[in-house]
């Protein structure tokens, strides 16, 4: 998920050739991901920042992130994962019919 796309066999330009809106449902969840990844990682400074000069361990903070990324983000990586997934191969079917 870095800034040069989803890894695979086809091309971004294939992506958005032959499947259009698989193409942008994939884009939209994977920075809807990105964002709710950022938002719990907030969340948890934003809740640790009371423990910041003290000798306590912030244990808000960790259990907001550690029950954000386990039942948050967690469950949308795997449904991003399933929808790249199905993409790829909406995209390999219509290259080989194209081809065909």
């Amino acid at each position: 998920m870095h800034d040069d796309g989803d890894k695979g066999e086809c091309s971004t330009l294939d992506r958005q050739k032959y499947d259009p809106p698989g193409y942008s449902r994939t884009t939209f969840l994977r920075n809807a991901l990105q964002c709710v990844i950022a938002a719990i990682a907030t969340g948890a400074v934003v809740a640790s920042i009371p423990y910041w000069g003290g000798d306590d361990f912030p244990l808000m903070g960790l259990i907001i992130y550690v029950a954000g990324m386990v039942f948050v983000a967690m469950p949308l990586c795997l449904y991003y994962e399933s929808l790249l997934q199905s993409h790829e191969e909406r995209v390999e079917r219509a290259r080989h019919m194209l081809a065909t």
